[in-house]
């Protein structure tokens, strides 16, 4: 009988789980419970299953999402970082922690999202419906955020901009939540689109060359 074998994907899933758990761990003991909410704290939990159990459609839905929801945050963390200079602002509280704050080394785990999404799907494969299970887990999240958040806490910026307040319309919250969800999917539809049709291109010229000719 032969022992299963500790390969690299699931350790890679493993590591993911203890930061998603060491997340989530100062995120309840210091903010309200909604903040599990936002889309980064909840990926790295699905990025962990995605990796465990070799799942593409999974790793490639995280990182649609991500492309689409923590490109903003990635940007303007680095911008800062080097610069000083706000770029849109969504960063802007990991230096209220400083340097010398251990969790703004917990909060680091959400710049490795993308990468680690991509050596994934490029390792499983890119899925033609991963937008879909993104959009399935953006849906639940919004509306999760929206009945268990504040206004003040905006988790996922269901509530109004997380780049200006001033684009919501305050006297109808929920049309502004479910117009906002709804263009996030359109937005990972177009881009799971995209990179599905280049890969595919780059695939069947491969194939192309690879033809012999007599």
């Amino acid at each position: 009988m032969k022992k299963s074998k500790l390969d690299n994907f699931k350790i890679i899933g493993i590591l993911l789980l203890l930061a998603a758990f060491i997340d989530s761990y100062f995120l309840l003991t210091n903010e309200h419970f909604s903040q599990v909410f936002w889309f980064c704290n909840t990926g790295i939990y699905l990025l962990a299953f995605g990796f465990y159990f070799r799942k593409s459609i999974i790793l490639t839905g995280i990182l649609i999402g991500a492309l689409v929801a923590q490109i903003p945050w990635v940007l303007d963390f680095l911008v800062q970082l080097f610069t000083d200079y706000s770029l849109f602002g969504v960063a802007s509280y990991m230096f209220d922690y400083s340097f010398n704050n251990i969790r703004f080394y917990v909060e680091l785990d959400h710049l490795f999202i993308i990468p680690i999404a991509i050596y994934g799907t490029y390792k499983l494969g890119f899925h033609k419906y991963g937008w879909v299970f993104a959009a399935i887990v953006t849906l639940i999240l919004n509306a999760a955020a929206y009945n268990f958040s504040s206004l003040e806490d905006n988790v996922n910026c269901v509530f109004y901009s997380c780049f200006d307040e001033q684009i919501s319309p305050k006297e109808h919250p929920f049309v502004y939540m479910i117009g906002f969800s709804f263009l996030i999917v359109f937005a990972m539809f177009v881009l799971n689109q995209i990179i599905y049709m280049i890969i595919n291109r780059k695939v069947k010229l491969s194939l192309y060359r690879n033809i012999p000719f007599f």
